[in-house]
C-alpha cells in the first residue's frame, strides 16, 4: 500500500513537470512567432517581399503541414534526442514563416492586439479545462460530432460570405470556428495534465507544445480578417493622435499661441485676433499667434 502511495506521488510529480515544459514550451513558440510577426509588419522592405511573393509563405506552411503529419504518426523521430528538437522548431518557423503573407498586409497595433487576446483566449480555456471536474477525454465522440455540426454552419457562413456577401457572416463563421478550437484546447489540456481518462505520455511534451501552438495559430489566423478589413486597434490610435505637436499658451491681451520646439516654429505661425499675423508678441519668437 506505502508503494502503491509513492509511485502515485512520483507519478503527479512527474506529471506536474511535464505539463509544464509544455506550457513554457508553447509560450516559448508563440515569444518566437510575435518577435518574428513584429518584425515582419514593422520592416519595410520584409513586408514588401511577401507581400508581392505571397507564395512563400504557401510554400512554407505547406512544409509545416507535412512535417507535423510525419511527427505524429512516426514515433520514433520523436523521441530521438536532438532531431525531435529539430523537427519541432523547423515546423514552427514554417508555419511562422507560413503566416507572414498575411502580417505583411495587417498593422503593428491590430497584430499584437489580436495575437494578446488569442494568448488569453488560448490560457483560459487551458485553464477550465483543467479544473472542470467533467473528463473530456471520455466524451471525445461527442466533442467530434459537435465540430461535425459546427463545421456545416461554417461551410453555410462563409459560403454566404463569398457568393452572397452576407454581412458578418464571416465573423459568424470565425466564431464557429474558434469555439470548435477552444473546446479542443480544453480536451488537450486534460491530456496533457494527467489524471483523466486519455493521457499524454510523459515523453511526448515536444507533440504536445506544438498541439496546442497549432491550436493558437488556428485561432489566430481567423483573426487576420478583423486584423485587416476593420483594423479596430490602429484606427484607434489614429484617432488619439494630437493634430500638432506643442504647447498652447496664453498670452496676457488673452490670445491664445501655440508654443512650438522646433528651430522653424516662427514659420508656421497662424496669427491671433489681436497681434499681427506671423509676428510674436512682446517679442518673443518662439511664441506664434493661433
Amino acid at each position: 500500500m506505502e508503494d502503491r502511495r509513492q509511485r502515485m506521488q512520483a507519478y503527479r510529480r512527474a506529471r506536474r513537470k511535464f505539463a509544464c515544459v509544455v506550457y513554457m514550451v508553447t509560450i516559448a513558440w508563440m515569444v518566437l512567432a510575435l518577435l518574428q510577426w513584429l518584425l515582419v509588419s514593422l520592416i519595410s522592405d520584409i513586408t514588401v517581399v511577401f507581400k508581392n511573393y505571397y507564395w512563400i509563405s504557401v510554400i512554407f506552411f505547406a512544409l509545416a503541414m507535412v512535417m507535423v503529419t510525419l511527427f505524429i504518426f512516426f514515433e520514433k523521430i520523436r523521441f530521438i534526442i536532438g532531431l525531435n528538437w529539430l523537427i519541432a522548431v523547423l515546423i514552427v518557423e514554417f508555419v511562422i514563416i507560413g503566416t507572414f503573407a498575411l502580417v505583411a498586409r495587417t498593422l503593428w497595433q491590430d497584430l499584437l492586439m489580436w495575437f494578446f487576446i488569442c494568448v488569453l483566449l488560448v490560457l483560459l480555456f487551458v485553464l477550465l479545462g483543467s479544473i472542470i471536474p467533467h473528463d473530456l477525454t471520455l466524451d471525445v465522440v461527442i466533442l467530434f460530432v459537435m465540430a461535425f455540426i459546427f463545421l456545416i454552419v461554417t461551410v453555410f457562413f462563409v459560403m454566404m460570405h463569398i457568393l452572397i456577401e452576407m454581412p458578418y457572416s464571416f465573423v459568424v463563421f470565425q466564431i464557429f470556428i474558434s469555439i470548435i478550437v477552444l473546446l479542443f484546447v480544453m480536451y488537450h489540456a486534460q491530456t496533457i495534465n494527467g489524471g483523466r481518462f486519455a493521457e499524454m505520455r510523459l515523453n511526448d511534451h515536444l507533440l504536445a507544445s506544438l498541439i496546442l501552438f497549432h491550436d493558437f495559430i488556428i485561432i489566430f489566423l481567423l483573426t487576420f480578417y478583423a486584423q485587416i478589413v476593420y483594423r479596430i486597434a490602429s484606427k484607434a490610435a489614429k484617432t488619439t493622435e494630437s493634430p500638432l505637436e506643442g504647447n498652447w499658451v496664453q498670452a496676457d491681451n488673452g490670445d491664445v499661441y501655440m508654443e512650438y520646439s522646433g528651430e522653424d516654429s516662427g514659420s508656421s505661425a497662424v496669427g491671433g485676433g489681436n497681434s499681427p499675423e506671423g509676428n510674436s508678441p512682446g517679442g518673443n519668437p518662439e511664441l506664434s499667434p493661433a
